[in-house]
């Protein structure tokens, strides 16, 4: 039996977008639960699962969670299906949160305007009341820009990619705090709904492949966040898949502060700065820590690789990136013709005595000697290291 609501429509509401796609990919869009899932998140937070039995009489279903934690589910009845061109269905939201309320009808008619091209129509009718039609305008407008984002192909160079999956709770609550005191609440759930995706496009792994340097964050054992510098050849962070990243750890001042923060919490971030376009991505992710054969040798140089499963993707604006062109690459870094060398700092006699083995025969074996350390800061100075 139809969950429709009985008696004439109340309050409507109609969204037209004109989308770069063909008729039969955006209706699949709207009709496969693993692309609905990429755009159908009406409480803008994370989805956890989507069915639908495509036929009339049948019911679709997918739940999912607000960005504050509350679950919400969404369900309902097929009432027309036109392959490639309507589908009409019931709509009931049960959760808490603005978008709540009796069901209603959601219709989505689609018109082709040429062979790549398609006019989509989305009708919400029998909403009960003005404020929910106004919140589900909204709802649907983030929604319907992520549908035109998963339709379209990505421009050349482009890093701004569809959310792709689950968008997780971005904001906690002294962020809100501040939200709500500068009046920005609406526009940070905006851009975290156009802009947070949940695994790499193929113009973000482009991105990451050029790039010969990125910061890493991550939390030590008594809670201070930690930010290093990784450098390498462009592409030494690999891109294993959308979802996995490959971070180098090369031989350096033997403190482990980065892997050994990781190693007891895994969670990290990382903030990838291109200072010539200029143009930035961060990742938020959990690292797994390995030195399996198979793995070094993806990284040749490296002692450990750490592997990033992501979690948040996003990019942020370049306005205050200053420009900078870069004159030259590290001497030092894998592949270059000053790999392997000891550096200068660890000829400095202070440290002589707890320097590891394999330091001590490479200095002994390439006749170099000790120095002072205001020997070294003189060299420090000129950026002789």
């Amino acid at each position: 039996m139809s969950d429709a609501p009985s008696g004439p429509p109340r309050i409507a509401i109609a969204l037209v977008r004109q989308l770069d796609a063909a008729a039969a990919l955006v209706f699949e869009a709207c009709s496969d639960p693993r692309r609905l899932a990429r755009w159908l998140t009406p409480g803008a937070g994370e989805v956890g699962d989507v069915s639908c039995d495509l036929r009339v009489g049948g019911r679709f279903s997918l739940e999912g969670c607000n960005p504050d934690g509350r679950a919400y589910a969404v369900s309902g009845e097929y009432l027309e299906i036109v392959p490639l061109r309507r589908l009409a269905m019931t709509w009931h939201y049960v959760g808490e949160g603005p978008l709540a309320g009796p069901p209603s009808r959601v219709e989505i008619d689609l018109r082709p305007l040429g062979a790549d091209v398609t006019e989509l129509t989305l009708t919400h009718t029998q909403l009960d009341r003005q404020e929910i039609a106004d919140r589900y305008r909204s709802a649907w407008t983030i929604c319907l820009e992520r549908l035109r984002w998963s339709t379209t192909p990505q421009p050349h160079g482009a890093v701004f990619a569809p959310p792709l999956g689950a968008i997780s709770n971005l904001y906690g609550p002294r962020h809100r705090v501040l939200q709500q005191e500068f009046e920005t609440g609406d526009l940070a759930n905006r851009l975290r709904s156009l802009s947070v995706t949940s695994e790499l496009s193929a113009s973000q792994q482009a991105f990451i492949a050029r790039q010969d340097m990125v910061f890493v964050t991550s939390v030590d054992h008594r809670g201070f966040p930690t930010c290093s510098y990784k450098g390498g050849a462009s592409g030494f962070v690999r891109v294993a898949s959308p979802r996995v990243i490959e971070l180098p750890s090369y031989d350096g001042n033997g403190m482990y502060l980065t892997v050994g923060n990781l190693a007891a919490n895994p969670k990290l971030g990382l903030l990838f700065i291109d200072f010539e376009t200029p143009h930035r991505l961060r990742l938020h992710g959990t690292a797994r820590i390995t030195r399996e054969a198979m793995d070094l040798e993806r990284h040749p140089g490296a002692e450990l690789v750490i592997k990033i499963d992501i979690a948040e993707v996003f990019v942020n604006c370049p306005r205050y990136i200053h420009q900078y062109r870069r004159e030259a690459t590290s001497g030092f870094v894998p592949g270059q013709e000053r790999a392997g060398e000891v550096p200068a700092w660890k000829r400095i006699d202070l440290f002589a005595e707890v320097l590891p083995d394999r330091d001590r025969l490479t200095i002994d074996s390439s006749g170099s000697e000790t120095m002072t350390l205001a020997d070294y800061r003189a060299l420090l100075e000129r950026g002789k290291t």
